[in-house]
């Protein structure tokens, strides 16, 4: 007996690392099993669950950019916005109905919270011209409005245009139109010295 007692320990420990062994698969794949299964139910409850999204509204500090562009100089003029508090917290279509009603001739280019870019087309003169041209008989200077409309800016009280050769004259009331104040000075510079 003490010769096979060796093989006895031998078979004995192998026995018990099968089952050990079996055993611990068997519980593994219970937890696996259920840990499956908990996940099947979590993914099938996300199928049922709506994905709302955040929309992009307007606030406060939302940058507002209008690009013009005057189709009778072929100017490009960008401009900032002023903040109008009607507008704030409006989604994209809501803004987009806004300037239809309020801005028919303003088209949107890109919407987001941070930044709002737009693009108008006039068909007159940029703001940043002058025009020489005649009141009451006098050398005068006009400028442009957002309009397009032409003010008076300044009267030369002392040059009346009946100075003038009858061409200059001709000129003066068809009006001369300058784009910088650089020009504006050597063509009045012509009328006035």
């Amino acid at each position: 007996m003490k010769r096979y007692i060796g093989i006895y320990i031998f078979i004995f420990c192998f026995i018990l690392f099968l089952t050990s062994f079996g055993i611990g698969y068997y519980l593994t794949s219970i937890r696996n099993g259920r840990n499956l299964a908990i996940e099947n139910t979590e993914i099938s409850g996300i199928e049922d669950l709506e994905i709302i999204q955040e929309v992009e509204r307007i606030t406060p500090n939302t940058f507002i950019e209008i690009r013009i562009h005057y189709k009778k100089c072929n100017h490009n003029i960008t401009k900032l916005n002023e903040k109008d508090n009607n507008i704030v917290n409006m989604t994209e279509e809501e803004y987009k109905a806004y300037l239809r009603e309020n801005y028919p001739n303003v088209k949107l280019i890109k919407f987001s919270s941070k930044e709002i870019l737009l693009e108008e087309e006039r068909n007159h003169l940029c703001p940043n011209h002058y025009i020489i041209g005649e009141h009451e008989g006098k050398v005068a200077v006009f400028k442009i409005d957002d309009n397009g409309q032409m003010y008076l800016d300044k009267v030369f009280a002392d040059y009346p245009i009946t100075l003038l050769k009858k061409i200059d004259q001709e000129k003066l009331r068809e009006g001369i139109i300058v784009d910088s104040e650089e020009e504006l000075s050597d063509v009045l510079e012509n009328f006035i010295s």
